[in-house]
């Protein structure tokens, strides 16, 4: 029984002990060193955060998103109608107003007017139809007859029965006229007209085309048919960057 006892009053003891010791460690002047986050009684029972963990109330508001409409854009692409062509144009609403075009020679030039409904929009990305009417102008080297539906071959001798590519009837009736008075100068003038040809060639459309804006990209794909020395339908299509206002 006396063991027991004496058992007993050991327990009692090492309990005792063990909670009155802190479960802090000690600084050099023996106070506990707490944790911030302390939550024991007798605390503040608030977290010490520094001032750069401390959360910004504005991190919460909600941020400002592109205008999907209502900006301008501006820029450059390549394609019709210029080959390299500069673009400004305005969304607003659920519409949009482009012209896009260029100047590089008194032979090749272009120019293009869109008018198009935005169907679809995001700040990032809209698409649109629009309907487009433009005009351009190209030379281009060592034209084959009867490429692109073209009917009009002029060349860069201004002698008549010698002046079309493509000899009209009276052009053959000229030319077999001074063939038979002057074989030698038949000879000369239907090379020189031959070796001096130059093509000069137009047309104005108007067309369709599907549009989309996707960040500074620009695409534009669609068709056009029109009047001038191309009679066949023509591929529109532009390709570019644009910045723009948003």
């Amino acid at each position: 029984m006396k063991q027991i006892i004496i058992l007993l009053s050991y327990f009692v003891f090492v309990f005792s002990a063990l909670n009155a010791e802190s479960p802090y460690p000690k600084d050099k002047d023996k106070n506990d060193i707490k944790p911030d986050w302390d939550w024991s009684p007798g605390s503040d029972k608030s977290s010490k955060f520094g001032d750069d963990e401390k959360l910004d109330k504005g991190s919460l508001d909600e941020k400002k998103l592109p205008k999907s409409t209502n900006f301008w854009v501006y820029g450059a692409s390549i394609g019709s109608p210029a080959s390299l062509n500069f673009m400004v144009g305005y969304y607003f609403g659920d519409f949009v107003i482009r012209g896009s075009g260029g100047k590089w020679n008194p032979h090749w030039y272009g120019g293009q007017v869109d008018i198009g409904y935005t169907f679809w929009k995001t700040p990032v990305i809209a698409h649109s139809i629009s309907l487009v009417g433009g005009s351009f102008g190209v030379d281009p080297f060592e034209p084959e007859v009867g490429r692109g539906g073209q009917t009009s071959y002029p060349t860069r001798i201004n002698v008549p029965g010698y002046n079309h590519r493509d000899p009209t009837y009276e052009d053959q009736f000229i030319r077999s006229y001074i063939a038979n008075e002057n074989p030698d100068l038949a000879l000369y003038l239907d090379h020189a007209s031959r070796d001096r040809q130059k093509v000069y060639l137009k047309q104005q459309y108007l067309g369709l085309t599907y549009d989309i804006l996707m960040g500074n990209f620009f695409f534009q794909l669609g068709g056009g048919i029109g009047q001038g020395d191309y009679k066949n339908p023509q591929l529109l299509l532009q390709m570019g960057y644009l910045f723009d206002t948003r």
